[in-house]
């Protein structure tokens, strides 16, 4: 195989092409057959607070569990019948203890009997009743049950892997399309639908603890909205890693009161000379102004980096050599930055033929 067959060779196959499709295919069905399966039927009455906000766990039956006060009743009585049964036995068995006269043993121990079995027929109605409603009603079955922070929490994580999967596969597409792919960002297409995901959650985190103008319990959260924004993070992974950056920065940015701390010199430029230069050979281009001799202080043409030969603190001293684009567009743009690369001073050079 020669040299140039080897550079033109395709980083990714056609099988390769096919099973990425595949995946891309596969993964985006199920975040979607999740989010579908995990969406809960209605929001409980945000009047109600967080204590009554469970559903049935059961996938695609996601079912607000309501009208608990019937339910709380009957369990309320069946206890309290079989406390008065167990309270009746022990006072029987107290009045036993303080009366073994002969003529009146068989009567307290029929009466005794009597009250051991209410005692059995409360004791069984009780479990009866415990197995029925655990049965009928997921509250009182802990395995089957789910409480809304949970599902708001995997809903979340789903619909920021989904908005991510939107990302990769346009991505992908766009560089197979393009003959551009590079084999070296296999895997960034793996990892970066689940760090999406717990972005998502970093910023439903962001959300419930108020720093974005929201703060309530979950059933009065808008479910909609949130997971818009889930799925905005999960699309736009960037912008939202920048806007947690400004929160933060918000948040802990330091205040420095001291009155002797040491200030950074101003960087000032008040002339460049010559502002018209020929566009054959290098042409030597002076800045003068104030703190030029700052550490980190860089200077652009045209967006080109350009070093000094020549630096003292009221000077600068550059060679620059008009580019093909700037001979082209008959000028040049000279900037001054900061060493945060802020902009200090520009001004348009002229390029003559």
């Amino acid at each position: 195989m020669s040299d140039n067959e080897s550079d033109t060779k395709p980083e990714i196959t056609s099988w390769g092409k096919f099973l990425a499709g595949v995946l891309l295919i596969a993964f985006t069905f199920i975040a979607i057959y999740h989010v579908i399966a995990y969406w809960p039927n209605k929001m409980p009455p945000p009047d109600k607070g967080d204590n009554v906000s469970w559903y049935t766990n059961r996938p695609f039956h996601i079912d607000l569990i309501e009208n608990h006060g019937d339910t709380d009743n009957t369990i309320i009585h069946a206890r309290d019948s079989l406390n008065n049964a167990l309270a009746s036995v022990e006072k029987e068995i107290a009045k036993l203890k303080n009366s073994l006269r002969s003529d009146s043993i068989k009567r307290d121990l029929s009466i005794l009997s009597d009250s051991l079995k209410k005692y059995d027929d409360s004791a069984f109605k009780l479990k009866a009743t415990e197995l029925e409603l655990k049965s009928n009603n997921p509250r009182y079955d802990d395995a089957n049950r789910i409480d809304l922070n949970t599902i708001l929490l995997i809903l979340v994580a789903l619909m920021g892997f989904l908005g991510n999967m939107v990302h990769i596969a346009s991505s992908f597409t766009a560089f197979i399309g393009n003959g551009t792919f590079k084999r070296t960002w296999i895997l960034w297409y793996f990892v970066k639908p689940f760090t999406a995901a717990a972005l998502a959650i970093i910023i439903y985190l962001v959300i419930r603890a108020g720093f974005l103008s929201y703060g309530t319990g979950a059933a009065g959260i808008s479910l909609f909205g949130v997971l818009s924004l889930a799925a905005f993070a999960g699309l736009f992974t960037d912008s939202a890693t920048l806007k947690l950056g400004e929160i933060f920065d918000v948040i802990f940015k330091p205040k420095d009161n001291r009155q002797d701390k040491l200030l950074e010199p101003e960087i000032l430029v008040t002339s460049v000379s010559p502002l018209t230069i020929p566009q054959t050979g290098p042409s030597t281009i002076i800045l003068k102004g104030q703190n030029l001799d700052t550490q980190g202080i860089k200077i652009t043409i045209d967006g080109n980096e350009v070093k000094a030969t020549t630096t003292t603190k009221d000077t600068i001293e550059i060679k620059y050599t008009p580019t093909p684009a700037a001979i082209t567009a008959a000028k040049a743009l000279l900037v001054v930055m900061d060493k945060s690369d802020k902009p200090k001073f520009t001004k348009e050079i002229i390029i003559t033929r």
